[in-house]
């Protein structure tokens, strides 16, 4: 039995304001509690566990830099000394 994966994917140049803007809606999302990204008529809401893996990666070319960040967790993980809620 396959699993239903829901998944969205947004990606192409935006002016660094709007990068900036994005990623402060992220960072307010997930003091809350609940992170939404939307693209057209779909969105995807997520509940970040308590706990997350992080990835971050820079790299520099000639005429090219870049970051990525990946940030994932396991859906309702309960672990021993931690409340799977966020503080306000």
């Amino acid at each position: 039995m396959e699993k239903e994966k829901n998944k969205i994917k947004i990606e192409g140049v935006m002016q660094l304001s709007e990068v900036i803007a994005n990623l402060e809606k992220l960072v307010a999302d997930m003091q809350c509690g609940k992170v939404t990204l939307a693209a057209g008529d779909e969105s995807l809401m997520l509940s970040p566990s308590v706990l997350v893996n992080v990835e971050m990666k820079a790299s520099q070319k000639k005429d090219k830099e870049k970051f990525s960040l990946e940030i994932s967790w396991k859906k309702h993980k309960e672990i021993e000394g931690f409340a799977d809620t966020v503080d306000e």
